[in-house]
């Protein structure tokens, strides 16, 4: 009973801790979650940077890293969803042909060796013929062995695929020797849903290749992609016009210092600085605030540029991925090609760290800090 206790409150504990940050589960719900660049006065200060890395970025980095567990636990279960799904498409295909045989037996169709000799013969080119092309040359064959004309033959296949009640009760009517052979060689047989004729499989292949493709745009991207560090000239403050003008106020003020606190009270320990010294520290920070702006908006270039790039095949992806589930949903369920696509889009989801490369980026820009603007001097004499 214990042990039982125990084991319950251990799942507990991780439901809680699971559920305490949000995971993905598809890249259309990390897409709507992803959040705005940095803008240039969030990474011209340490503050402003650290106040922006612990808000949506945190977040979105928080749940991405979380969202690989589940894709592991996502890919194994379409692993095996993909094995059943291969294992009916095979059972289908043997029952299927296990059928024709009887049907063969029956003397109602020709072996496979007669229908290729039958196709080879009629000279068609297979890679290029219709279905009705191919029907049409069959349906001599097939309609002797039936015991009816070649229109007749026809006539009922046509039926069929329009109404299959209808055709049972033409041919019980009109053929009624032919209908018997038919319903002795074909009983107990349930015919089944051929996937491979399944309407989506165009569009799911097509799907697939997108999805194919936008994965090699991203690694295109990721490779062709630079550091603003690599793109941009010197950054040293130091060594900027801002800088140098600062350094000149700088020793002014501070020669002007020594000179103010020489007539300073010996008995006072604490004295505020002058109003002359907080004008000229605001001097020097709006010199600061040129600087981080306009060498912030250089080295911003690069990361956007990539985050743009980034999320624009993202957005791709997730509306590929959203087709994928709705085409799933119009017919039958775990079609192969759509347990591919969805395999590929967890891959994506995997990836999705990758999209906050350029925000890191940003908010490694080197920014100059802020001057003092108040202070207190205890230089007083004695």
């Amino acid at each position: 009973m214990k042990h039982s206790f125990l084991i319950a409150l251990c799942s507990l504990m991780l439901s809680v801790s699971v559920s305490a940050q949000e995971t993905f589960r598809s890249v259309a719900d990390a897409m709507r979650r992803l959040p705005a660049m940095p803008t240039v006065a969030q990474i011209s200060s340490e503050q402003a940077k650290e106040n922006y890395s612990n808000g949506q970025l945190a977040t979105f980095k928080a749940s991405a890293e979380l969202s690989m567990l589940y894709v592991n636990s996502e890919y194994s279960a379409l692993t095996v969803r993909m094995q059943n799904a291969r294992q009916k498409q095979a059972q289908r295909g043997q029952t299927a042909m296990q059928q024709y045989n009887k049907n063969v037996d029956a003397g109602l169709m020709p072996s496979p060796q007669e229908m290729m000799q039958i196709v080879m013969s009629s000279g068609i080119d297979l890679e290029k013929a219709s279905e009705q092309q191919i029907m049409d040359v069959v349906a001599g064959s097939v309609s002797k062995k039936w015991g009816i004309s070649k229109d007749e033959y026809l006539k009922i296949v046509t039926m069929v695929q329009r109404s299959e009640k209808q055709a049972e009760a033409y041919m019980k009517a009109n053929h009624p020797d032919l209908y018997n052979r038919l319903y002795a060689a074909n009983a107990g047989y349930t015919p089944q849903e051929d996937e491979s004729e399944d309407s989506r499989n165009e569009r799911f292949g097509q799907i697939g290749d997108e999805l194919q493709a936008l994965q090699e745009q991203i690694v295109a991207a990721e490779n062709k992609y630079r550091h603003p560090a690599e793109l941009t000239e010197d950054k040293e403050w130091s060594n900027s016009t801002e800088g140098k003008q600062v350094e000149t106020i700088e020793t002014a003020l501070w020669e002007r210092v020594e000179q103010w606190t020489r007539g300073l009270d010996a008995k006072v320990a604490e004295v505020p600085y002058p109003g002359w010294w907080t004008e000229q520290r605001k001097k020097e920070n709006a010199l600061v605030d040129q600087w981080n702006s306009r060498e912030a908006k250089k080295w911003m270039e690069s990361p956007e540029a990539y985050q743009r790039e980034l999320k624009a095949l993202f957005d791709k992806v997730a509306a590929l991925e959203t087709e994928n589930e709705q085409l799933n949903a119009q017919g039958k369920a775990d079609n192969i090609l759509y347990l591919m696509n969805k395999q590929k889009t967890l891959m994506f989801i995997n990836q999705l760290m990758q999209l906050t490369v350029p925000y890191e980026d940003a908010l490694a820009f080197p920014n100059q800090e802020h001057y003092e603007e108040t202070g207190t001097t205890s230089f007083g004499k004695g």
